[in-house]
């Protein structure tokens, strides 16, 4: 089918890209550019954040439709209005820091901003598609338009320019958009605000806010007594009624001489853990404590940016204050808590009836306690630690594991939920029981070669049975395994006259000066049929006085020659022997080898097998020597002061038989 090469094309101006109204509303919120009591008082906060210490408000009505908002603060520069109010993600921490210097009275304080990503200078377009901007800076006033654009986001016209003295900023507004609210709810809403600091004072048509505008329900004064001073505490408290859009203008003010100290903020470390900045409480309540009697006590710093910490009488106020206002937010949160724990309830219905009476009041008590001490928890996190404790009345261990977890350290219980995400329980259970398991084998090999008696080299056997992975990665197959039969040879080929407790352990050979254990490992046909071993593995364990030589390695290799001579070995087998022993003779330490390299039989001291099986374990023994399997098994006396030096033996460096 032919195309038509002369079908219209769309023009460049159909093409051009455009923004909707409704990009305001996904670029910084519905409610900064719908809501005018979230727009008034974003505009104020930016009068805070510019430094100033007034703030004269214009509220608009039916009949006057001008909002205007005034401030003495720091001011800008041209290029400063271009930078801020053009960057679409200006970040302000970056590029003017997250603190501004206010000049109150004679002294310079230093105050903590509340905007960071700038968006506050668009709270303009809640009451029309355009304002203007006059600032002051540097004796120089300038003027801007700003509004909403189409083929870009804003659109600036510079109205003038003329030398003036003085600082600060105004921003006007044509309001057309809104239905407009009393001034009276204005000086509420920025009353519930903006009276943590009484240098920043905010006038609304003329009447400075002021607490009497706070309407009663959202005003409440509460007294704490301090009984070790023998004196109360005002705290005022102020429901912001309403969720603002960050917690940055609540929190606990301290004011000492009608003058805030420090700042406004959540620092108790208690209520920071029940009210983080996500919560809707942290973004609604206020608490401003009156504390004179800490000016009288010396308890302000010089430049009023805190409280002295070591100083006593703040040390009593605001522990008694501190705990009044948790009480007090614990109250706010407690029908939200009971909702949470009511839905938690329900959904274990079914476990909890299978319950004892005192279990089910024990776990009811839990999961209140939980959500009263944990309030970050949402309502999925608890179901998920109440599930668990459900599953921990069915299980062995009990409450074990939550005495563990309340043990570890904050940074041990990240670590352990980075494990588990990474491993899966029944994984590293597995790699974990081998790595105890080896450990223990270790430390039970590093007390019995300890010992003088001759006895103990039976232990050792089946020790060594358990441990071949020592000699080398080689031998870490599970297809080794003990051969009675060879036993019974080398029982036989002695007499069993010579055989001490021999029928208690078929699986090895107790002679007159050692013990002796094969270990072998099968070889098969072309169709899966074992045809003997493949390899056989001598473990030949002498006495603590008999020092290993040419005579024990000739020995061991009689035991080769009577079972090749009753057909247990072949000419295909490969057999590596070992004799282990408290000391070889200097000049027998060489490995013996016959059968052209097919037997080989090496001599080694019980201090270099441990050395090895230290080694194989990634020198994990210093590591982990205090873990709780090697204290309660008694081991881990042999573990802190370890006999042997640190790394491997080479064999000429073994201990010499004198």
């Amino acid at each position: 089918m032919a195309t038509n090469s002369k079908q219209a094309q769309p023009t460049g101006k159909e093409t051009d890209l455009f923004y909707e109204d409704r990009f305001w509303e996904q670029y910084v919120g519905k409610n900064l550019v719908s809501d005018p009591v979230t727009a008034i008082v974003e505009l104020v906060a930016n009068c805070w954040d510019a430094g100033a210490t007034r703030v004269e408000v214009t509220w608009p009505d039916q009949e006057a439709k001008t909002l205007r908002v005034g401030d003495n603060g720091e001011g800008m520069t041209r290029n400063e209005f271009y930078r801020r109010w053009g960057g679409m993600s200006y970040d302000r921490i970056r590029h003017q820091g997250s603190t501004v210097e206010v000049l109150v009275g004679d002294s310079v304080r230093t105050r903590k901003v509340f905007g960071r990503n700038g968006i506050g200078r668009f709270a303009g377009f809640c009451f029309a598609a355009q304002y203007t901007v006059t600032t002051t800076k540097g004796g120089k006033r300038h003027q801007f338009l700003v509004r909403k654009g189409r083929k870009q986001p804003l659109e600036f016209q510079t109205l003038g320019s003329t030398d003036a003295g003085g600082k600060g900023t105004e921003i006007e507004v044509e309001a057309t958009s809104v239905s407009f609210l009393p001034a009276d709810t204005i000086r509420t809403e920025l009353g519930r605000r903006f009276l943590t600091d009484p240098s920043f004072q905010v006038v609304v048509n003329g009447v400075k806010i002021a607490f009497e505008d706070i309407e009663d329900k959202g005003l409440e004064t509460m007294t704490v007594a301090v009984p070790d001073l023998g004196l109360t505490i005002i705290v005022k408290i102020i429901d912001a009624q309403r969720t603002d859009r960050t917690g940055k203008q609540h929190g606990v003010a301290w004011h000492v001489l009608n003058r805030l100290v420090g700042d406004c903020c959540w620092k108790d470390p208690e209520q920071r853990s029940l009210l983080d900045g996500r919560r809707v409480e942290a973004k609604r309540f206020t608490f401003i404590v009156e504390a004179d009697v800490l000016h009288e006590a010396g308890a302000v710093k010089p430049d009023w940016s805190g409280f002295e910490e070591d100083n006593p009488t703040y040390q009593t106020i605001n522990a008694a204050v501190q705990s009044a206002i948790t009480k007090r937010l614990l109250e706010v949160t407690k029908e939200k808590r009971d909702e949470t724990t009511n839905n938690v309830r329900r959904a274990f219905t079914h476990q909890v009836r299978q319950m004892s009476l005192i279990k089910r009041e024990q776990w009811n008590t839990f999961v209140e306690k939980v959500a009263e001490e944990c309030p970050r928890l949402t309502e999925n996190e608890l179901k998920s630690v109440s599930g668990i404790l459900a599953n921990m009345e069915a299980a062995s261990s009990q409450y074990g594991l939550l005495q563990k977890l309340h043990d570890m350290s904050p940074d041990q219980i990240d670590d352990l939920h980075k494990l588990l995400d990474e491993w899966t329980l029944d994984m590293a259970k597995l790699v974990l029981d081998e790595i105890r398991d080896r450990m223990k084998l270790i430390e039970e090999l590093r007390i019995k070669t300890a010992r003088e008696s001759t006895l103990e080299v039976q232990e050792l056997q089946p020790l060594f049975r358990q441990g071949l992975w020592i000699f080398g990665p080689e031998f870490e197959t599970i297809h080794y395994t003990s051969n009675e039969g060879m036993t019974t040879v080398i029982r036989e080929l002695f007499g069993r006259k010579d055989i001490r407790g021999s029928g208690n352990r078929p699986d090895f050979a107790i002679l007159p000066d050692s013990t002796v254990g094969f270990y072998t490992y099968p070889e098969y046909d072309d169709q899966g049929g074992e045809v003997g071993p493949a390899k056989v593995v001598v473990v030949e364990l002498k006495a603590p006085d008999v020092p290993v030589g040419d005579e024990e390695k000739g020995q061991c290799w009689k035991y080769v020659r009577e079972l090749y001579a009753k057909g247990m070995i072949t000419e295909r087998t490969r057999v590596q022997g070992f004799v282990l022993g408290r000391t070889i003779r200097q000049v027998d330490r060489e490995e013996r080898t016959e059968m052209n390299g097919r037997v080989r039989i090496l001599p080694l001291d019980f201090e270099w097998v441990l050395q090895r099986a230290d080694s194989r374990l990634l020198k994990l023994r210093e590591k982990i020597k205090n873990a709780p399997f090697l204290r309660e098994a008694g081991l881990d006396k042999f573990c802190a002061e370890p006999d042997l030096p640190e790394g491997e033996l080479p064999l000429g460096d073994q201990e010499v038989a004198a």
